[in-house]
């Protein structure tokens, strides 16, 4: 890994005023005369709907919170008057309700997250794939994290429905448990494959004490494990087992990996997932990429990075994820209203989260500030460091009703 020191000071005057500028072009191009998206976007967005974390105008929504400490008026208007129903709208974290229902949990709106989040369990999507992108993981791990903010035992219910779901569907052999999409297709990775399914299993474990939901984790984990390839001393994976390719990203490959390994690491406190982890992000030190995107490009690679550092405090790391910072800013685009980013193969602006510049934006504001990584560290500190810290009858009603 290239390890160019970089000037903390210099680095964060940088990154705040690209951040300041990516903001007011992003208010700037805000549209609320359209009903099909509400900022420039990734093409998908028309081919799903207008309000996803992915495409859509949720994942631009958290970056504005972040970085003003509020949504404008008129944006949250905007998204409360979008119709949201399982005809419409997938259950999935990323890809449909689930997403939006975390949304409003982060402004403000519990009872608004509820009336969505309860659609899940009877849309027909619901038990079609596992992943965390569409599928059970996603939604469970949102309704464990909306069970942390609104300790509404409702939720943890939900999220007990996935893991069991995850556990009746999973494929076991030599290497460890895995899950078929529905295409038929084992994926690696954490959006699209065991890598997320495993961490929402772990997290699953540390809130209910189900030791069983530890033993799915761990066998998630070493079906990844077992298929990564060795490359100039680093661990690296394709989008499924025995490509040919590695694919050092989020979405699919190694990068999203090392983050499952991290958090591993840290929950269990077992030195071997660390020493895994400091193998795979090897792979995410690869001096360029052909896009910046928080999905599949270098803020995928940078956030990896900066999970590193901040498990271990070594500052290659740091520097690592400073230089991935560096190189998105070489995609940046002036504009009249402030700086944009590419989108999808580099052809067009684009406001989105996992293909445009809010994704980018909530990377560099992390690096920024060292902050957790949103959508991925769901659980308390205190949950982390002691016992778990959730009530007997929360726990016992949930696993009661499945």
């Amino acid at each position: 890994m290239m390890t160019t020191t970089i000037d903390a000071a210099t680095s964060s005057s940088v990154l705040n005023e690209t951040l300041d500028r990516l903001t007011q072009q992003i208010l700037a191009t805000t549209d609320t005369s359209r009903a099909d998206r509400l900022w420039p976007a990734d093409p998908i967005v028309f081919q799903t709907n207008p309000l996803s974390l992915a495409y859509g105008a949720c994942g631009t929504a958290l970056f504005l919170r972040e970085r003003l400490g509020s949504v404008p008026p008129h944006v949250m208007e905007w998204i409360c008057a979008q119709p949201v129903d399982n005809a419409s709208y997938p259950p999935g974290m990323y890809s449909g309700v689930a997403g939006v229902a975390w949304t409003f949990a982060e402004l403000g709106m519990l009872d608004r997250a509820w009336d969505l989040f309860q659609l899940i369990p009877d849309s027909p999507l619901a038990f079609r794939c596992s992943d965390i992108f569409n599928g059970a993981a996603g939604w469970g791990l949102t309704a464990l994290h909306l069970y942390f903010k609104s300790g509404d035992s409702r939720y943890l219910t939900i999220a007990v429905r996935a893991g069991n779901y995850l556990e009746d569907t999973a494929e076991h052999n030599e290497k460890g448990a895995c899950w078929r999409d529905e295409d038929g297709i084992v994926r690696l990775g954490f959006g699209l494959g065991g890598s997320g399914i495993a961490v929402f299993q772990l997290y699953l474990w540390r809130v209910t004490g189900e030791d069983r939901y530890l033993r799915l984790a761990r066998e998630a984990m070493e079906f990844e494990i077992a298929h990564a390839q060795h490359s100039c001393g680093a661990l690296v994976w394709g989008s499924i087992p025995d490509a040919a390719e590695h694919r050092p990203y989020w979405l699919r490959g190694g990068a999203g990996v090392a983050t499952a390994l991290v958090r591993f690491a840290q929950v269990l406190e077992e030195q071997h997932y660390m020493d895994l982890a400091h193998l795979a992000a090897k792979g995410c030190g690869v001096f360029f990429s052909v896009a910046p995107h928080l999905f599949e490009g270098l803020a995928s690679m940078g956030d990896t990075l900066l999970d590193m550092y901040l498990a271990t405090g070594q500052q290659h790391y740091l520097n690592g994820a400073r230089q991935k910072a560096q190189q998105m800013l070489l995609y940046a685009i002036q504009t009249p209203s402030g700086i944009a980013f590419p989108g999808r193969f580099l052809l067009r602006i684009s406001n989105d989260y996992g293909m445009g510049g809010a994704g980018i934006g909530l990377y560099l504001h992390r690096l920024v500030g060292l902050r957790p990584r949103m959508l991925h560290d769901i659980l308390p500190e205190q949950l982390c460091l002691t016992g778990s810290m959730w009530s007997k009858s929360d726990r016992s009603a949930a696993l009661a009703t499945t």
